[in-house]
């Protein structure tokens, strides 16, 4: 019999709740036994929907439960440092949603804690980016086996029209510092998640962001307030592969598509990744096309190569010892934040930032 693993949640925002909390309770021996939300409320809810049998008052009460083994934080990211380290500190195996926290030294800390407790054989992960994640390792193998020759640049266009209503209140997205601080703004550093695995880790970044709508409602029809975060940012970064990283982030236009193009010395490889309605993900194409040929020409993403998001399962896995290691751990979410840190200092300074 395969080892039962009893969850606690700890905060349920919308992808937690839609995605990955259904998606674990659907697993075999798996049971979701306490949940702690910002209110209480919320929390009952969420009890009545998956038949959780505890709710706590705050995150506290799930890691003190002896009947949680781990947990998941869904949680915005001011929590997360506190939380994480709480329950890895209590032996509780934790998956935590990306962003890891609000700044590098959280992050840091965060995983000096994750390092410390590895060795009692408790277990830390974070949650990978969902978008393009299917065709990653090919475009990984497409990369590393030389396909294109030399990876020279690589372009991630993260564009929509979320905000590109004036009307559109600050409510609709994640515009409060409080909670994501000042760095994680947009999706900048899902973007860079997706990219850095096959360009390697930013070196130095120049960086600008553009605000087109200074002021908007709070809440629907509600009173103004200041936009916290620009509505645009173009980050331009070497890497350690020595290609070039360009990650482009607006969401204030219409009719964008979501791709990443890999230019190489050799041939170019062009992922893009249909959105329906609400921003759902419909479909991974993958361009590819070698010097001398005549276009580009979709190629499928061979079994061997398929990365279906199964991060639920993952994480049980590795609670488990099925397998070693996360394959989105701490120190992908310490190198994430140095980015997004850099990234803010560039663009608000003029200046271009050197990271480790």
């Amino acid at each position: 019999m395969p080892q039962e693993v009893r969850i606690g949640l700890i905060g349920a925002g919308g992808f937690t709740l839609n995605r990955m909390v259904p998606a674990l309770a659907k697993l075999p021996d798996v049971e979701l036994t306490a949940v702690a939300n910002r209110h209480r409320a919320s929390a009952e809810r969420v009890a009545a929907q998956f038949d959780i049998p505890t709710i706590a008052d705050d995150y506290r009460g799930v890691i003190e439960n002896p009947n949680v083994d781990a947990v998941l934080i869904g949680a915005p990211p001011y929590v997360h440092r506190e939380a994480a380290i709480a329950a890895l500190d209590a032996g509780k195996h934790v998956l935590c949603q990306t962003r890891i926290a609000t700044t590098a030294a959280d992050a840091r800390a965060m995983h000096e804690k994750a390092e410390e407790v590895k060795g009692k054989g408790v277990q830390a992960m974070l949650v990978p980016p969902a978008p393009f994640y299917r065709g990653s390792r090919f475009v990984e193998h497409l990369v590393k086996s030389g396909a294109i020759g030399q990876l020279r640049h690589v372009l991630g266009f993260n564009m929509n029209a979320s905000f590109a209503d004036p009307a559109t209140p600050l409510s609709a997205g994640r515009n409060d510092p409080d909670m994501y601080g000042r760095f994680n703004a947009m999706q900048l550093g899902l973007s860079y998640d997706v990219m850095s695995p096959w360009t390697g880790h930013a070196t130095s970044v120049i960086a600008q962001r553009s605000t087109f709508v200074p002021d908007r409602p709070l809440t629907p029809d509600g009173p103004m307030a200041r936009n916290p975060y620009p509505d645009e940012i173009t980050v331009i970064a070497d890497t350690e592969s020595g290609a070039v990283m360009q990650n482009l982030v607006n969401y204030s236009v219409y009719f964008a598509e979501g791709r990443v193009d890999l230019y190489g010395s050799e041939g170019t490889i062009v992922y893009r990744q249909s959105t329906g309605i609400g921003g759902s993900l419909t479909g991974d194409t993958i361009l590819v096309g070698r010097a001398g040929e005549a276009r580009l020409t979709e190629t499928p993403i061979p079994v061997e190569h398929d990365n279906s998001w199964l991060v639920e399962e993952e994480f049980v896995r590795l609670v488990r010892g099925d397998i070693a290691e996360p394959s989105f751990s701490f120190w992908d979410g310490v190198k994430n934040m140095e980015y997004l840190e850099a990234a803010y200092y560039a663009a608000t300074e003029g200046r271009r930032v050197e990271l480790k």
